[in-house]
């Protein structure tokens, strides 16, 4: 075992070595068309095979109260239908050229995902740049579309109870920033969205200067530069879209959601307040959660798991995010499990990690997995594109994907032991337990 985790310990430093010079800045060609679309094209013949995605500077985060849920609308309704490329159409004419696609809306962006062969780029540029301001929003389409999104809420939040419970975690915690809500908005404002405002709200965020073109593969960028030209040229920018301007007060004291319904095993969350992507204290963050949380040798599991005998699994960690967010510890108990005990164990793993901080052999392995993780994203052009948008989106610049590795290993072993006592605080924190209706702690 221990000859067989230092292989893997060698071939991922191998990795980290091989991958930068395999993909470096200047790799990337960077472009801004007349109407601010932001282009990024990278060039790889490794196989014949085309990733193209757009980013959309718009999540969650740009909605209001009336209007949650509707960035997670407009990607299902962008599937549906233009005055030039019918309702399905766009997925026939597609998969006819042996390509697939996909989409994900998060808290901060909405991206649209193609990988396709070389020979359909041209089809594929025309197709993205129609529904970019072409949606038809037929009345019809928005009502089914409508009841596709309530029952997926239906499904994955209101007869999920983790889910459910972290819903309410969540908007315990972040009570003013528009994070309050998750992606699929509340229940009421899905029933009751008018298509004007959808309309509106479409025509806001969906313009060439609020997003990003990433490009990557078997291309050839001049050409594929000229594509996007004939195509996306035409597209008017929109006036800027209205600045998120909220920011989030203190918490003051511990919270505590309890829900009791009926469900076969409790569920269990911990939240506290942690720093945005861009603060200095995010990366020793995102190092912590790996002793912490990441793996069967993780402090959490094996005092949850094996030891106590009280959890199933443990999970959680930081996220990369446009303004502060959570950092999240989610257990899964066993049936019947102690709840409060639960809390305890944890407080006292984070007491010692306060006290003492992380052993130099724990930081060597949570580099490693951080690592790890990075360039794994990086061994394709699908995951080329989707990083340099994100970075491009989150940072304002994909540069930093190609400085970020530094930055992590410019981190000393002390900072860990710093944020854990700066953020994992009782003020700040919020816990959630959902109980089992009729028994359970």
């Amino acid at each position: 075992m221990r000859k067989r985790a230092w292989i893997l310990i060698a071939a991922l430093a191998a990795l980290s070595l091989s991958l930068p010079a395999a993909f470096k800045k200047e790799d990337v060609k960077v472009n801004t068309l007349a109407n601010g679309l932001k282009v990024l094209l990278v060039e790889d013949h490794n196989i014949p095979s085309v990733s193209l995605y757009t980013f959309f500077r718009v999540g969650s985060r740009n909605e209001r109260p009336g209007l949650t849920g509707v960035s997670h609308f407009i990607e299902h309704m962008m599937f549906n239908g233009t005055p030039t490329v019918g309702p399905g159409e766009f997925d026939r004419r597609m998969e006819f050229r042996g390509g697939s696609n996909n989409a994900y809306t998060a808290d901060d962006m909405t991206a649209y995902t193609d990988w396709f062969p070389p020979a359909a780029l041209e089809t594929m540029i025309a197709m993205e740049a129609d529904r970019m301001q072409g949606l038809a929003f037929v009345p019809d389409v928005v009502e089914s579309e409508r009841g596709v999104i309530a029952s997926e809420r239906r499904m994955g939040v209101e007869n999920d109870n983790d889910s459910i419970l972290y819903e309410n975690v969540r908007a315990t915690s972040i009570m003013a920033h528009p994070y309050h809500w998750d992606v699929i908005g509340w229940m009421s404002d899905i029933l009751s969205w008018r298509r004007d405002e959808v309309m509106a709200y479409y025509r806001t965020y969906y313009a060439p200067n609020n997003a990003i073109l990433v490009v990557a593969g078997d291309i050839e960028p001049a050409r594929t530069l000229e594509l996007i030209k004939k195509y996306y040229e035409p597209i008017k920018a929109s006036p800027a879209p209205p600045p998120v301007s909220t920011t989030e007060p203190p918490q003051l004291g511990p919270k505590t959601v309890v829900i009791r319904k009926e469900a076969q095993a409790p569920s269990f969350t911990i939240v506290w307040h942690a720093p945005n992507a861009n603060d200095a204290d995010f990366l020793p963050l995102a190092i912590l959660s790996k002793p912490l949380l990441d793996g069967e040798s993780s402090r959490l599991y094996r005092r949850l798991v094996r030891e106590e005998q009280l959890a199933l699994r443990v999970s959680g960690g930081a996220q990369e995010t446009i303004d502060p967010f959570l950092f999240t510890i989610d257990v899964k108990p066993r049936p019947g499990a102690d709840l409060d005990k639960i809390d305890r164990v944890v407080e006292e793993e984070l007491a010692k990690i306060k006290a003492e901080g992380i052993t130099p052999q724990e930081f060597e392995k949570a580099m490693n997995g951080v690592r790890s993780d990075f360039y794994r994203g990086l061994q394709t052009v699908a995951g080329k594109a989707n990083q340099l948008g994100t970075y491009e989106l989150l940072y304002g610049d994909f540069g930093k994907l190609f400085t970020v590795m530094d930055d992590y290993a410019a981190v000393k072993i002390d900072r860990v032991r710093e944020v854990a006592a700066k953020y994992l605080t009782e003020n700040t924190k919020t816990i959630g337990k959902l109980i089992p209706e009729g028994g359970a702690k």
